[in-house]
């Protein structure tokens, strides 16, 4: 059976268990911990013994295992304890993926003390680098994060300091500026009234002139903003 283009999550009980799922629905819901729905993420709908070999698991081994015979339960079961089974390709593809991530996010949150102003990407990524830092497939971009400005600090100046804003945006032009607030910062209270959209937002302090001119134009200069 072609597996290549879906992977493969192995649950070993009294048997081996395996299903086949979507790559990047099974990256959200697995590592990033995003909702799914089952029937959207299997690559095939069948449980398998052995999913490159094709081989279907009897519905009395799915009873006796899962305690059921529906495919669609047992897979869930199998999706929510097994463990992805990745290729040397998805495991390079997805380590690029969480490398950039981290890239950015550090570039979001992290400024140069020193002027006040994010460190752009490209030297974020150059000083991890230098550093010797390694990030695998399915390690925890914010359990990494930390680990990552240590290392960063004797290489490039990075503060994490952090501004907290009270912000007010005329409800007709709400919906595109809370989109760009929610990109850069972390909603802590929102309000939609029937003129004005009201939130207080944390967000680190290199981000926040850029972040306050561009709600100025979303809003054609009528949004208010005042550090709390």
């Amino acid at each position: 059976m072609d597996t290549s283009d879906g992977i493969t999550i192995q649950y070993r009980g009294d048997k081996n268990f395996e299903i086949l799922v979507e790559p990047s629905l099974a990256k959200e819901a697995k590592i990033e911990g995003k909702d799914h729905d089952i029937q959207r993420l299997l690559f095939v709908q069948e449980v398998f013994e052995d999913a490159g070999d094709g081989k279907r698991a009897s519905v009395e081994d799915l009873d006796e295992e899962f305690g059921t015979k529906q495919v669609m339960k047992s897979a869930e079961e199998i999706f929510e304890k097994g463990d992805m089974q990745l290729t040397t390709d998805q495991k390079a593809e997805m380590r690029e993926e969480k490398r950039k991530q981290l890239v950015d996010l550090i570039a979001r949150r992290g400024q140069d003390p020193k002027t006040g102003n994010p460190h752009p990407p490209k030297r974020v990524e150059n000083a991890l680098e230098e550093a010797g830092f390694h990030i695998d497939a399915m390690d925890d971009i914010e359990e990494k994060f930390e680990e990552a400005i240590d290392l960063l600090r004797p290489i490039i100046p990075i503060s994490l300091d952090e501004k907290t804003v009270a912000i007010r945006i005329p409800l007709d032009s709400a919906g595109k500026a809370y989109d760009r607030i929610q990109q850069v910062a972390d909603v802590k209270e929102e309000e939609w009234g029937n003129e004005y959209f009201r939130c207080k937002v944390k967000m680190p302090a290199g981000v926040l002139s850029e972040m306050m001119s561009e709600i100025q134009e979303i809003t054609g200069g009528q949004a208010e903003m005042k550090e709390v």
